[in-house]
């Protein structure tokens, strides 16, 4: 294994929806998946971590990390604001409705104190088109242009371009309305072996020389959504 460099060119706006980084381990781990599942694996999320060990260097110790850094991104525009709209479609929300008629519904109008579903009472039923779940709205969307995004790790170079560039086609949320659209992806040697510490790192792991790091409470590893597995750690302050 041996320190790499990837570059990231996008073909259309990133999605700008979070002040939380994107670590490179994390489109590593996505991509993992994809590759077992497409190989007819089960469980494969719990799998992810020996997969990835292949491929990837990673720390030592019970608070580990995987040797990569989060994603540089380097904007070539100001942000940019779209107006968006959800309309409230009370007949598309009643086909959708889960009934003892209709038990392929997708959603419920709640649950009694004993899990059961609540029962519905065609006299009152009735969906709210200003509140609740089923309401329509309107929001302003954040996304900005960017130069490239730029990540750093440590790992078999060849394996890292094939998991990139054969899953991630997208970076960021919202990949449905086309933002963050990927253009091209190019992994080369790198000469800084420390560069993957651009991440939240554990307390007692070093950080870069000549950056700085801030407190925080923070997922070290994938998956990153996953709440419960937050732990006191550092975090590069941008």
């Amino acid at each position: 294994m041996q320190p790499f460099k990837v570059k990231i060119t996008l073909a259309s706006p990133l999605f700008m929806d979070s002040e939380y980084p994107i670590h490179l381990d994390a489109l590593l781990a996505y991509a993992s998946v994809q590759e077992m599942e497409r190989a007819g694996e089960d469980d494969c999320w719990a799998k992810t971590d020996q997969h990835m060990s292949d491929f990837l260097a990673r720390t030592d110790g019970k608070d580990w990390v995987w040797k990569t850094s989060k994603l540089i991104v380097a904007a070539s525009s100001d942000i940019m604001l779209s107006n968006q709209i959800r309309k409230s479609d009370p007949e598309m929300y009643f086909k959708d409705l889960y009934t003892e008629d209709t038990p392929d519904g997708v959603w419920v109008s709640g649950f009694l104190k004993n899990g059961n579903v609540r029962g519905i009472d065609p006299e009152t039923f009735g969906i709210k088109t200003a509140s609740g779940q089923q309401r329509g709205y309107q929001w302003l969307t954040a996304s900005r242009w960017v130069r490239d995004i730029t990540a750093y790790g440590v790992g078999d170079i060849d394996a890292i371009e094939y998991y990139l560039t054969q899953h991630i086609k997208y970076i960021g949320k919202v990949g449905r309305n086309g933002y963050g659209r990927v253009a091209s992806i190019d992994v080369s040697s790198h000469d800084r072996e420390d560069d993957w510490r651009l991440r939240v790192l554990p307390l007692d792991e070093p950080g870069k020389a000549g950056f700085s790091y801030a407190t925080v409470q923070a997922c070290i590893r994938p998956p990153y959504w996953r709440k419960t597995d937050r732990v006191m750690s550092k975090e590069l302050i941008a």
